[in-house]
């Protein structure tokens, strides 16, 4: 495709198809390979002799440190395992299609970080779900659900002050007209937050986002230097007056309930696949550290069933806080522009198959957006 074809509409909507359909792909790839690499660590022997050596070395009485050590050892090596993915998706994809500024140095720089904190966050939750799965195996389940939400409260919490500087710079807004018409709006919605932040994504990407972060003290309003410098005033505020119904409707009240149930049924599930497995194998306790494929594969199986529903759920939330954007700012062309605006620049495809979008999308396709919006 000529560099004229990328740059038109046209041009940009065939790319925008092409990326999508590449990342369908590989994301179905993904998850068979993942698959495949569970029941090979279980069933190979290998998983339960990591752990056993493992236990070995640190002793019965030191389980959590076996836990530990189990738990990073796994992560470094699925991570290994599946780092072409990671490559080929988070560096040569975005590097081919225009949407990534980042040398490969600082690509693995940030890979590095994401693992590091895939890490720590692994391990705090096996700690934990291991330690229930010894202290009460019945209903370890119930105690494992709430200590994931809470936990996913706090990781929600701390997220916007802890981790999103670690990979882009933060600065208050300049003062200015759109910060004075973002304070106001935040003033008219009774909405306390921090401030108003610039995000450093021009580096990095040549993609624009904004969004609110944090919960309590944290919440703060982020809008990307890409989307500053290319989206007009009444823009910006069309995309903000969407977050802002997020927060009238407490979609994340909501969507903490919704998560909750789901959270509750998937560890039931685990719950009941663990027990039958460990029984038919003979892999000897519930709480073995070396049965973690299969508990983490029950889990996986279980994510991907009801993910279609959770993301119908969270596609009817955007809706409603498109609605209530229109309502804001009193006409729906502000955020139709805007839609479309970020649609070609993060190179979205506007109209998905309707199979894709109810398996994979938690939004609903910027062409419904728009023609709901403008009462389509």
């Amino acid at each position: 495709m000529t560099s004229e074809a990328r740059q038109s509409g046209n041009g940009r909507a065939a790319l925008a198809r092409e990326y999508e359909a590449i990342h369908n792909r590989l994301f179905l790839l993904q998850v068979l390979v993942l698959a495949i690499l569970l029941v090979l660590y279980q069933f190979s022997g290998a998983s339960m002799a990591l752990a056993n050596g493992l236990a070995n070395r640190f002793g019965d009485g030191l389980w959590f440190a076996t836990n530990a050590a189990y738990t990073a050892v796994s992560v470094f090596g699925f991570a290994a395992c599946m780092f072409p993915f990671s490559y080929y998706s988070g560096y040569v994809l975005e590097h081919h299609y225009g949407l990534s500024r980042e040398t490969f140095g600082d690509w693995f720089a940030d890979f590095a970080k994401s693992l590091l904190i895939d890490l720590v966050l692994a391990t705090i939750l096996f700690s934990a779900v291991y330690a229930l799965l010894r202290w009460m195996p019945v209903y370890w389940w119930v105690a494992a659900a709430v200590f994931y939400i809470l936990f996913g409260v706090l990781v929600s919490t701390l997220f916007p002050v802890v981790i999103m500087p670690l990979f882009h710079k933060f600065e208050p807004l300049e003062e200015g007209e759109l910060t004075e018409s973002v304070r106001r709006m935040m003033a008219e919605e009774g909405i306390r937050v921090l401030g108003v932040f610039k995000w450093g994504l021009a580096e990095k990407t040549a993609t624009a986002n904004a969004a609110f972060v944090g919960l309590g003290r944290t919440k703060r309003i982020v809008l990307g230097d890409t989307l500053l410098s290319g989206y007009s005033r009444e823009e910006i505020l069309a995309i903000l007056a969407h977050e802002v119904g997020h927060y009238r409707h407490h979609d994340t009240a909501r969507l903490v309930v919704v998560s909750s149930v789901f959270a509750v049924f998937g560890f039931f599930m685990a719950h009941l696949c663990l027990g039958l497995l460990v029984d038919f194998y003979q892999w000897g306790r519930i709480d073995h550290i070396g049965t973690a494929p299969a508990f983490i594969f029950s889990l996986f199986v279980f994510s991907l069933a009801s993910m279609p529903f959770a993301n119908m759920y969270s596609r009817h939330r955007e809706f409603a806080a498109d609605a209530y954007a229109v309502a804001r700012t009193g006409s729906p062309e502000p955020l139709v522009s805007a839609l479309e605006k970020l649609a070609d620049q993060n190179l979205t495809n506007k109209e998905p198959a309707e199979w894709v979008e109810f398996l994979l999308h938690s939004h609903p396709s910027i062409a419904k957006r728009i023609r709901r919006v403008r009462g389509g």
